[in-house]
């Protein structure tokens, strides 16, 4: 079954494309996919997940230059976007837990299937475990976009000394990634 993403979250990365002409997309784009980014992006109708992924490949080898501390660092700005985009309803301050909750079902609008999975260990401690088709075309630089995000998610809701690391990575064999999460309760 084919995987989509909201147009909202697709627009993001066909705007990095648009802006950076100058970069030869065909490298890594097929050419539906370049005729892609030239449209009218919607942001309620739903884009191939598969595109989305490659997009986000294509923009991490060419403009982050395949560092992933700057895919961690992006997954933290995105997050201080939609934190700001659902600055009601997304981050409860001082519960760290319910703003994950809320984070999983806010997430459902952007994606027609469940990207990740939050196992609670105990009340500050968290285990998310990645679903590895989820960006499988760079699965180091997508896991470490969402470590970023789930790192700034639960600062925002007021968890202090966040550490998170990942216990197992599929890039490197694992079945899927899995990051730990702990803090400060």
């Amino acid at each position: 079954m084919e995987k989509h993403v909201k147009g909202s979250l697709f627009a993001e990365y066909v705007q990095m494309v648009r802006k950076n002409r100058n970069i030869d997309w065909n490298k890594h784009l097929s050419q539906e996919e370049l005729d892609l980014t030239r449209q009218i992006i919607m942001p309620n109708q739903w884009y191939p997940m598969e595109t989305y992924a490659r997009l986000g490949a294509a923009i991490f080898h060419e403009l982050a230059k395949d560092n992933l501390e700057v895919a961690r660092a992006w997954g933290r700005i995105s997050m201080n976007r939609l934190a700001e985009l659902y600055k009601s309803t997304l981050v409860m301050q001082n519960f760290p837990l319910r703003t994950l909750e809320k984070f999983r079902i806010i997430s459902r609008r952007f994606f027609d299937f469940e990207g990740f999975h939050v196992t609670v260990i105990a009340d500050n401690q968290v285990s998310i475990r990645i679903d590895p088709t989820f960006g499988s075309i760079t699965p180091a630089a997508y896991s470490h976009q969402m470590l970023g995000s789930f790192e700034r998610l639960l600062e925002l809701a007021g968890a202090r000394n966040v550490k998170a690391g990942f216990t197992a990575k599929f890039w490197e064999g694992a079945p899927q990634s899995v990051i730990e999460i702990q803090w400060d309760a």
